[in-house]
Parts: structure tokens; sequence; C-alpha cells
């Protein structure tokens, strides 16, 4: 019993107290203890067994203390030892800047987590669901969670690919959010819990949007050293598209497509890329139907359009100045009128004749824009003839039309020309060529696009027309579905091409003045896209009794 206590010195103690209350009675009253006068010896071997029987006890008692009180002492520091780690994790995760919480296989949130998360997104409960916990502070992020999640559960995607569908970033309530996702698996490789680490990614994302302002400034820059006017019609011509997106929009949606679609190609050939990225997201809630929640988005892109304006702005310095360029052959004939004493209305029409632009002019910007767009294409190298013919414009009335001409360009090199590889395989040399010429016939100003390409897919165009319900019976009703809004023969959407509304703009802008759509392709041979306007259209010329008089 004495061994229960799991200390040998009780039994020790117990010990010498028997021995000494049998040795002091055999001494005073020897019949007392043994019943009769036992001699010495006799008391010497019962204090044996005593001895013995005391080893025996202490041994019990010391395995006793160490397989049971040791043991308890044992998981007594074992589980302070735990305590401590848990105020030390306690205090990790009340000070990391990240956000750190485990989710169940049916997506419900454990009780530990990082303080962080609950800054970002609010108190939650334990057992709440992840996906309603988000959409606290983000609708939308809440049941993208909540359908991918789906995709995890249900097991029928490797468990990789379905993780990949989880959102991986936001943004909302002026933050930017990264999600990663670590899946903790149990004994048969099946899904128990899910650690989800959110970070605040927008000093990054900040810092990555002030870097690639900066690219794009620096693009700008260069196109102004190498074509200011052509830079300062696409700044103008590029504010009053986005004006006109975001007034039309909600009432004219065909409108507010093709101003955004010119802008984003437009701004494309300028290498401005973030203004390109804001427009395709626009067309591609426009075309989804997901106009609720457009404001966003416009204002995304206003803010943007707003930070490259305040430096641009600086940049062009006189923007807005009227100001009128002549080379020396012009200026000599100018000259040579005045000094041969020409009659003033011929004077006075070789000086309107110099506010006008020199269709080659106009033609050559198109020349750099054209073989950058190839390049990015993977078309290889281009080789672009530019012919004028010395036709001249003005340049305000055909601003629009030169404003969406880009899509002409863009659709000949995507659609029309081929990759090196595929030309050699056809006979057809590594370069590209694509012919850019004005010039007059029939009493009509005519400007011309041509390509060596494969040509025009027309059973395709047919096609797509049917699906679309338009004429494709002859010739003219495919050439009127290829300018059609909404037709294109792209399976896919890119920043390029695909949506079926750049040909449509450029053909309203024709249409607008006057003008007429001719198509010639050949399979294999290429494209030849032509505009017709009337004469009249090109420049106005004041009647004889208009011209200014001198005082």
């Amino acid at each position: 019993m004495l061994a229960l206590f799991a200390n040998p010195m009780v039994i020790i103690v117990a010990a010498v107290t028997v021995a000494l209350h049998h040795l002091g009675f055999w001494f005073l009253l020897p019949d007392s203890v043994f019943n009769y006068d036992a001699p010495i010896w006799v008391v010497l071997v019962h204090a044996a067994f005593v001895v013995l029987e005391t080893v025996a006890a202490c041994f019990i008692a010391r395995n006793f203390f160490d397989n049971v009180i040791g043991l308890e002492k044992k998981v007594e520091a074992a589980t302070s030892e735990i305590r401590e780690r848990n105020r030390d994790m306690r205090v990790v995760l009340d000070n990391v800047r990240q956000g750190l919480v485990t989710i169940g296989a049916d997506a419900t949130l454990s009780s530990e987590h990082s303080a962080a998360l609950e800054e970002w997104f609010g108190p939650y409960e334990a057992g709440d669901g992840f996906g309603a916990y988000l959409a606290k502070s983000c609708p939308k992020l809440g049941a993208w969670f909540d359908l991918s999640w789906e995709t995890v559960s249900d097991g029928f995607l490797p468990l990789e690919l379905a993780i990949d569908q989880l959102p991986s970033k936001a943004s909302f309530g002026g933050r930017h959010f990264a999600f990663e996702y670590e899946p903790v698996l149990d004994a048969d490789d099946e899904l128990e819990k899910m650690l989800v680490v959110v970070s605040d990614v927008t000093a990054d994302v900040e810092r990555a949007e002030a870097e690639s302002l900066q690219r794009e400034i620096l693009s700008v820059f260069e196109r102004i050293l190498n074509d200011r006017v052509g830079f300062e019609e696409f700044y103008e011509e590029a504010g009053r598209l986005l004006e006109s997106a975001r007034s039309t929009r909600g009432e004219d949606w065909g409108l507010t497509k093709r101003s955004i679609h010119t802008v984003k190609g437009n701004a494309g050939v300028f290498g401005i890329e973030s203004v390109v990225e804001l427009c395709h997201t626009l067309e591609d809630r426009i075309a989804e139907g997901e106009t609720d929640d457009l404001d966003e988005w416009f204002e995304a892109l206003d803010a943007r359009w707003n930070a490259l304006s305040e430096t641009i702005d600086r940049m062009l310095g006189n923007q807005g100045q009227d100001t009128v360029l002549m080379t020396g052959a012009e200026y000599e004939k100018i000259l040579r009128l005045a000094v041969e004493g020409a009659d003033h209305a011929d004077i006075a029409k070789g000086l309107v004749d110099l506010k006008l632009e020199p269709t080659e002019q106009r033609l050559g910007r198109f020349v750099e824009q054209a073989r950058a767009l190839a390049q990015r294409l993977e078309k290889g190298d281009l080789e672009v003839a530019v012919d004028g013919d010395g036709m001249r414009l003005e340049r305000e009335r055909f601003a629009d039309f030169w404003a969406s001409f880009t899509h002409v360009l863009r659709n000949a090199i995507d659609h029309g020309l081929e990759t090196p590889d595929e030309r050699r395989e056809i006979g057809k040399s590594d370069k590209g060529r694509l012919e850019l010429r004005t010039y007059e016939q029939d009493s009509r100003f005519v400007v011309e696009v041509s390509d060596d390409g494969r040509g025009i897919d027309w059973e395709r165009v047919r096609a797509k027309a049917e699906e679309l319900g338009l004429p494709n019976q002859d010739e003219q009703d495919l050439v009127e579905a290829l300018f059609a809004s909404g037709l294109s023969t792209r399976e896919a959407v890119s920043t390029t091409s695909g949506r079926g509304v750049g040909l449509a703009a450029v053909r309203q802008a024709c249409d607008e003045l006057g003008g007429e759509v001719d198509v010639d392709s050949e399979p294999g041979r290429g494209t030849v896209v032509r505009f017709s306007f009337p004469l009249t259209v090109t420049a106005s010329y004041p009647n004889d009794n208009e011209w200014p008089k001198a005082a």
C-alpha cells in the first residue's frame, strides 16, 4: 500500500519505524513480539525479511512513480510546452502581414487565423463558409470562390487543376490581394482541409502600374519625336472617342463599342498597352451583357488616360496651335505665282492647298505602325509601299476615317498575311507586302489597301453571315457582310481582332463622307480594299466673292 505513494522514503521511514518498534518491544517484552522468548537470530531473520520487503516495495514505488506520477509530470510539461508554442504562434498570427486560415473540405473556416485576415475582410465565426465571408467585402469574389469550390469538391478535375480555378487575385476597397492555396490531404490522399494564404499586394501593383506608366510615357515621347502631328491627331481623336463612349453607353451600345474598339486599335499602334487592356475588358463586359458594373471600368480607363494626359499635355506644349507645313517645292510654286502676277484667286487656291494634308504624309504614318503590328503578330518583317499620287485632303474632314482606317491595316496583317514559315511552304517570299495608295479615278478620290496574303475565305464569311441572319447570296452581299458589325471569322477574341467591330467602324466613317467600299480578293494571292469618295469632299474652296479682299 505504501508503494502507491510512489515515494521510496515513505517505505523506508515505515520500515525503520517497524524495526525500532519490534526491537524495543523485544527487549522490553520479548513475548509480545513472537509469543515466545525468541533468540536474537530469529529477530535478525525477521529483520532481513523486512529489509527485502522494503527493497522490493521501493522498487515498485520507483516504477510506479516513473510510469504514473512521472508520466503526469511529463504530460504537464508537454502541455506547458504546447501552451508556450501556442502563445508564440498567436504572437506570429497577430503580427504577420498575411491572411492565414484553414478551411475544411466543405469550405468552412477554422477558428485559428491571422489578425490580418479580420483587418482586411472583417470578423467571422468558426464554421462560416469562406465564400460567404469573402462576399461581405466583395460579392463577386465570394460568388467566384463558391462556384470554383464546387470544382474542387466534386473531384471531377485533378486537384491541382481545380485549385487553379479558385480566385487568385482580387481588388476592392482600394486594395489589391493575391490568394494562394495549399491542400492538406488525409491518409487516403483525399482533401482534408485547405490552407489559404492571402497577401496584400497593393504596393506591388501600384509600383508595377507606375513602371508601366513610365514605359508608356517613354513610348509616347518617342512617337512625338518621330511624328508629332500624327500623335496629336491620335491624342485628340482618342479623347473625343472616349467622351463619345461615355456619353452613348446605355443608349447606343453599337456606337460605344465602335468608339472603344477604335481607341483600343490606335492605342495599340502607339504602344499604350494599359489603355488597350482596359478597352479590351470593357469590350468583353459589353459583349457578355455585363453592363451593370461598367462604371468602375470606365473610371479605371479615365484614370489611366488622365494620368497619361497630364504628361502628354506638357510634352506637346503648343498643342492646338494652327500650323501650316510646306515643302520647298510648294513654297517655290506659291512664290512663282506671286512673282508672275497670277490671279489672286489662283494664289489663294494654292495657299488653301497648303492647309490640306498630303495623303502620302498621312499614309507614311501607317508604315511603322504596320511593321510593328506585324512583329507583334509574328508575321515577320513587312514590306510597306506608299504612293499618295500628290493627293491632298482636309485633315479635319477625314479625321474619323483615318482614325478607324487602322482597323483595315490590322485586318490585312492579322487575317490576310501568312507567317514566314507558311509563306515559304507555299513558295512566297518570307516578307509579306502591303501597299497603301491614294489616287483620283473617274472623278473620285480613292484610298486603297492591298496585301499579298492568303485572301478572304468567302465561304467562311458566308457561313458567319448566315449565322447572323445577313444577306449572303452574291458577292456584294458578302462585301456588305464583311463590314457588318459583329461579324468576324476569328473563333477567339484577342486584343488585336475577333470582335467584328473594326471594319464596321471604318465603313461607318466612309458612309458619313458619302464613300463606297469595294473588295477584290483572290485565294492565295491577296486582297485589295478600296474606299472611294466624291472629289468634292476632299477640300472646300471659297467662291470667287468669298476670297479675302485686300484692304
